[in-house]
């Protein structure tokens, strides 16, 4: 008898979030998932899911306001049920440096990247009562990998990284806390097909971060009793810094 039974996903209906989405349910999890502006997304995973006996229902919310979100949390207990496992994957990624960042770049990443995770952790702990859960947080190989470029993100991804190991000190036994950091897995909106071969080709092995490979991050947490405060690194080697090398090595296709 599974031990977890349902997952809330954020930013749950498209790319890892999405993919993360469909696995669980395959696998027979109920599933919630948080959306903002995917509605024709979230649409077109209910037609796909019509054929399966898990639940799955979306709920709408903007984190970037980040206004009443203890009451979007109830509203998922009230409407959707009991929540077991918290995966925090929704994410801004926009590109900024110091001398070009502003106020509203800066807030949005902290809210929706940083704040939005710490309070949902907070929200999803009550509503667990005296059961046992999961948190994971999505977040990137970049909090290994410092770089002088998408500051206000880097910021907030090392924030949550380092979030997720005090949670795993300070919600054990009963909750088990981890994360989960990507490289190369989509072309981000900021690349060309180009470019992100290239960013690609520049890891060690060259190799594209497949999404089944994080669906089997998110089974090896849940399936393994004694692993917390963990961070998983699936990125082809990118945070060793070799991507950055300008070594003529490093330059061969």
């Amino acid at each position: 008898m599974k031990k977890y039974k349902s997952a809330l996903i954020t930013g749950g209906t498209k790319r890892i979030g999405g993919s993360i989405a469909t696995h669980l349910i395959q696998k027979g999890y109920n599933v919630a998932v948080q959306y903002n502006k995917s509605k024709k997304e979230l649409e077109k995973f209910e037609k796909e899911l019509d054929s399966t006996n898990a639940k799955f229902m979306g709920f709408k919310f903007d984190f970037e306001k980040n206004k009443n979100l203890n009451v979007f949390f109830r509203n998922i207990l009230e409407k959707f049920g009991k929540i077991d496992l918290l995966i925090n994957n929704a994410s801004i990624f926009d590109y900024d440096n110091l001398l070009d960042s502003s106020d509203y770049i800066f807030d949005r990443h902290i809210n929706v990247n940083l704040k939005t995770p710490f309070f949902l952790s907070k929200y999803f702990v009550k509503g667990l009562g005296k059961r046992e859960g999961i948190i994971i947080n999505i977040l990137d190989q970049r909090v290994k990998n410092i770089t002088p470029y998408f500051t206000s993100y880097t910021i907030s991804k090392v924030a949550l990284s380092a979030l997720t190991i005090s949670l795993a000190i300070s919600l054990s036994p009963k909750i088990r806390v981890n994360g989960i950091s990507p490289g190369p897995t989509l072309k981000s909106k900021n690349q060309s097909p180009d470019q992100f071969r290239s960013q690609i080709l520049r890891t060690p092995l060259k190799k594209q971060v497949n999404l089944s490979e994080i669906n089997n991050a998110i089974d090896y947490i849940i399936n393994n009793n004694s692993v917390t405060g963990e961070i998983l690194t699936l990125d082809s080697g990118q945070s060793l810094g070799w991507a950055h090398s300008k070594s003529k090595k490093m330059k061969m296709e």
